[in-house]
């Protein structure tokens, strides 16, 4: 009887919308928030006109069919979870239409109780905002266009954002291009870092003839030019079998002028598939046009004035002056960064054999590769003195290991100075930007000294410059810095810790654990150098590198004869939702001749949290590969009860904070629980950080059998691990 009510209920109100739907020319769907699914129960025809899906498409479906590489998921997550509350809002997104053309657009969310507010459902009212979105864009352009020239940005930089604009109007896969054609009538790329370096590579000084390409064609005949099949197209003939290599099917082409109205240069785009502007698009891309010619037209003016007044002569980069009043100015800001002193052994050799001419090539050299790092877009490079690059970049302060990683990766390659192919030793002095650092002087006297130590070390370095108020930062920088070469050098090793019955004393398997004992730092306790890893993006190097040496010493065992056990990994929750984490691990099992069921993953059961769905599908394919899997740090999280029934797993290991307060009551009470719960999962209850005899026996009264801690065992190297 009450489930004929609830669907009584939902019949009313979707009748009722759907009546209203007829004449409501905004489009709309209304969802049921009550299911882990809120499928669409009913969109209006402007929806299905909107986005060009059918009725059949949508209906009993998440929204998420309209989603695509554009769509932001933080605001996606942050409309579901207002569909899941009783409060009213408006978001905007980058939605997908059906012929794979994003959108923008206005979603207001309105939640509809029924019964009392005991049945929700949401009505979604939404709107394609794109030509509102075009204008804002523009007005985007002209304003960052403006400031960064105040600011003294480069040309190229300023055109990279028009084309990252035009881009994103688009389906996933264009890609956008802006060409200068010189006094010499050859093409020369200017913009356009997503098109692939061997097509700009290939355009770049090829002659701009009438029939090369839509973008030669455009500049001849003075107007836009649209070429819908590039396969065919005459004017595609010379470039035809690069367009094939990159998949570009159709290509716009715009020209833009100078202040006296002569072409001086064609924004192209490309695409994956046949297009063809409508209306719209070509009115959008006429009126960019503009904003480019009114950029080159100020940037060159003002490049040309600080040319004069902030540039190094010999080197075109900018000079000390002109890093001094940048620095300062950066500083008002009151954002996190660095100032960097940069220099090289190699100069002082090269100025000795031939002259400060050829050092100023080598410094030129070094400050046009240190432009190319792609972690600082924003990053100001000066010739501070003769043999000293300086350098400032706002980023967050955990960026910077990554950032300086990737500025000597850039000096890899050999450099040539005359008749000398040279390999150089970067060295690096730092001093950090915080709240409390914002000095001017101090900065640059900082970095001096830093750098003043990092000379005598041999070999790359970097020396952050350290002060008594910074040392805790500095030692997680340090860290963080250090980590990155740690990984690359092997020195994080694992060490085992046995899982033990209690009831006979025997060794039943084991947890692998990662120690990392630094030369520069000394021993990194796992709880400093782990959350490190997972901050700088390094926490998948880490698992793999454990995973190698677990598999290495059971096919060492193995070889051997020796017994084998089954070995537990920590597999954190980034790896674990990576795309390569089963293929890369059942390739490694493969490699190394091991049987899956000795491995055994440990996961936290945070990865609930993160999308409970995918999680299922992940441990789905772990098991049916022979993989054994394990929630650990059980009982810390928010949702245990409810997701353990969902996830194929076969054991819970009751965290140490339970097990240290098992004196107390109710802490008593929740580990009981935990191994009831397990019992009746048909799980294995594992308790971590047995320390005393009282603990275990008091285990062994509430029926737990398995276990591990200093009691038993300390982890311990491999080579110890083989004599059990």
């Amino acid at each position: 009887m009450q489930n004929s009510k609830i669907e009584k209920e939902k019949y009313i109100i979707v009748d009722w919308l759907s009546r209203l739907g007829v004449e409501f020319q905004t489009g709309f769907v209304v969802i049921n928030s009550q299911l882990d699914e809120q499928p669409i129960l009913y969109a209006n025809q402007a929806f299905y006109d909107m986005t060009g899906y059918s009725e059949n498409d949508v209906l009993g479906k998440n929204g998420r069919f309209l989603h695509g590489e554009k769509t932001d998921k933080i605001i996606s997550d942050k409309i579901r979870k207002c569909t899941l509350s009783d409060k009213a809002d408006t978001f905007e997104i980058v939605n997908y239409h059906k012929n794979k053309n994003p959108f923008w657009n206005e979603i207001t969310v309105q939640p509809i109780s029924v019964d009392g507010g005991r049945h929700r459902y949401t009505l979604m009212l939404m709107k394609n905002i794109n030509d509102r979105k075009r204008e804002e864009a523009l007005i985007q352009l002209q304003q960052e266009a403006y400031t960064g020239i105040e600011k003294g940005y480069m040309l190229g930089s300023l055109l990279e954002n028009v084309c990252r604009i035009i881009e994103s109007f688009f389906k996933d896969g264009t890609t956008c291009t802006i060409l200068f054609i010189d006094e010499n009538n050859k093409f020369r790329d200017v913009a356009g870092k997503s098109m692939p370096k061997d097509f700009r590579e290939f355009i770049d000084g090829k002659d701009a003839t009438p029939q090369s390409g839509s973008c030669g064609a455009a500049y001849h005949r003075g107007e836009s030019v649209i070429v819908e099949n590039m396969q065919v197209d005459e004017l595609w003939e010379e470039y035809r079998s690069m367009a094939e290599q990159y998949g570009f099917k159709s290509t716009w082409s715009v020209p833009f002028l100078d202040k006296d109205g002569n072409v001086i240069g064609t924004l192209g785009i490309y695409f994956p598939s046949t297009t063809i502007p409508d209306e719209k698009d070509y009115l959008f891309l006429e009126r960019i046009a503009p904003t480019i010619s009114l950029t080159v037209k100020y940037s060159r003016q003002q490049e040309e004035m600080l040319k004069l007044a902030y540039t190094d002569r010999t080197t075109g980069l900018r000079n000390r002056n002109y890093f001094m009043i940048e620095l300062a100015s950066l500083l008002e800001e009151n954002k996190e960064g660095l100032v960097a002193f940069l220099s090289v052994d190699e100069y002082v050799k090269v100025v000795d054999q031939y002259g400060h001419r050829a050092g100023d090539q080598l410094i030129q050299e070094i400050g046009k590769r240190f432009g190319m790092a792609t972690s600082s877009k924003e990053a100001l490079i000066a010739r501070f003195s003769d043999s000293t690059l300086a350098l400032v970049s706002l980023m967050p302060l955990d960026q910077i290991p990554d950032y300086l990683e990737e500025l000597g990766k850039l000096l890899a390659e050999p450099i040539t100075v005359r008749d000398m192919e040279l390999f150089l030793s970067l060295k690096t002095g730092v001093s950090i930007i915080t709240a409390m650092q914002q000095d001017v002087e101090e900065l640059i006297r900082y970095a001096d000294s830093a750098l003043s130590k990092a000379k005598l070390r041999a070999g790359e370095s970097i020396c952050y410059y350290e002060n008594e108020h910074d040392e805790y930062m500095m030692r997680n920088l340090r860290i963080a810095n250090e980590l990155t070469a740690a990984l690359r050098r092997e020195e994080i090793k694992v060490h085992l810790q046995p899982k033990v019955d209690m009831r006979t004393g025997k060794i039943l398997s084991f947890e692998a654990l990662a120690r990392w004992n630094s030369p520069e730092l000394g021993n990194i306790a796992p709880d400093v150098f782990i959350p490190a890893a997972e901050k700088n993006g390094k926490i998948r190097i880490l698992e793999q590198n454990v995973l190698k040496q677990v598999m290495e010493w059971l096919k060492n065992r193995q070889e051997h004869n020796l017994n084998l056990q089954q070995v537990a990994v920590n597999i954190s929750a980034d790896h674990f939702f990576h795309h390569s984490f089963v293929p890369n691990l059942v390739d490694m099992t493969a490699e190394y001749n091991i049987d899956r069921r000795l491995i055994q993953l440990e996961i936290t059961e945070r990865i609930g949290f993160v999308d409970i769905e995918a999680a299922r599908k992940i441990f789905k394919q772990l098991t049916k590969y022979g993989f054994t899997s394990s929630v650990d740090d059980f009982g810390t999280g928010y949702s245990s009860l409810s997701y353990l029934q969902k996830l194929p797993v076969s054991e819970i290991k009751i965290d140490r904070s339970f097990i240290s307060k098992m004196h107390e009551t109710d802490t008593l009470a929740i580990v009981r629980t935990i191994i009831q719960l397990a019992e009746n999962l048909d799980m294995t209850a594992v308790a971590e950080g047995v320390e005393t005899e009282e603990q275990k026996q008091l285990l062994l009264d509430l029926g737990c059998h398995v276990a591990q801690g200093y009691y038993f065992y300390r982890p311990m190297p491999l080579e110890d691990a083989n004599l059990l």
